[in-house]
């Protein structure tokens, strides 16, 4: 058992699809190391579910919230739907929960046979991201764990659902790609003061996964190159100090942070991009495009923001 728990309860986000089925087994491989309790959650979202019917339903009747009878969210005093309509509405809702019902207990299933804590929960009639960030607020999780798919996946709002998360929650985020394990971290430092939990966090990691570590200092690449080096030494050192137990190695780079990051991942075939995400105010999520976001939405690699 880790002498620290990191992840002592973990919201992981399903929906039945290959990205989803990938964050199971990652998310499994890590609650067996790290001794982590799950919760796995399913939000039957009609906005999801339109999108997957597409053709195969009426266009009357796309609008229609699941199982509401044709009211919404937003306006329950809406004009009452018709007998047919209603009728339709009953049909997909019974069709959409019983399927929420089988990915969960798929899943559930998986974490029982690992022996891993879990618990499930489902979630009807709500935007998907804003969701599973109340839940993890609510439930005071300590890492939200979604899948990733892009936009040229069946469904695009899947990617969107990640980054949402990622962007408003205010628990840290793993999103997941395509690796089930993970042997190789890459570590982004750069001497701030919020870094130095990510640092504590990642040296925990090391330990109980038995991964290699690599730290990555990026330096701006109009300093003079003596300075550069000075600074992103001093920075790596500070940071490598932390680990007791593990030695990781140091890479010292200059150039844009975020393009930097998702490259050296790539070329260095990480599993994992452990790194910051400061703030949750207006500003600093106008401004997270900057280095994290863009590493989400352009690395094909896996990424946990600490919180």
């Amino acid at each position: 058992m880790p002498s620290e728990q990191i992840f002592h309860k973990v919201l992981l986000a399903v929906d039945g699809s290959l990205p989803s089925l990938i964050a199971e087994e990652l998310t499994a491989f890590l609650a067996k190391k790290l001794d982590s309790n799950v919760t796995v959650l399913n939000v039957l979202s009609h906005e999801l579910a339109a999108f997957r019917l597409g053709k195969y339903v009426p266009m009357a009747y796309r609008d229609i919230p699941l199982g509401t009878g044709g009211a919404t969210e937003e306006n329950v005093s809406a004009e009452p739907a018709s007998g047919a309509q209603e009728a339709v509405s009953r049909e997909i809702a019974t069709s959409y929960r019983q399927r929420s019902a089988e990915v969960i207990e798929e899943a559930v299933a998986l974490f029982k046979k690992e022996g891993v804590p879990v618990d499930q929960k489902l979630v009807e009639h709500t935007d998907p991201a804003e969701s599973i960030i109340r839940e993890a607020e609510k439930g005071n999780y300590d890492l939200v764990v979604v899948g990733y798919s892009g936009e040229e996946e069946e469904t695009p709002h899947l990617g969107s659902v990640a980054k949402k998360t990622a962007l408003y929650g205010k628990t840290s985020v793993l999103i997941t790609r395509e690796k089930e394990q993970i042997s190789k971290i890459l570590v982004p430092v750069d001497g701030s003061e919020h870094n130095k939990k990510v640092i504590h966090y990642a040296t925990i990691m090391a330990r109980e996964l038995s991964t290699e570590v690599t730290l990555l200092n990026v330096q701006e690449p109009d300093l003079p190159p003596k300075t550069m080096k000075e600074i992103g030494t001093r920075i790596l050192s500070e940071a490598a100090r932390q680990f007791k137990e593990t030695k990781p190695n140091q890479k010292l780079e200059s150039g844009d942070p975020a393009k930097t990051i998702t490259q050296t991942a790539k070329e260095g075939n990480y599993d994992l991009i452990l790194m910051g995400h400061k703030g949750h105010n207006a500003l600093s999520r106008f401004l997270l495009g900057s280095v994290s976001d863009h590493v989400i939405h352009y690395t094909d690699r896996s990424v946990l923001l600490i919180k």
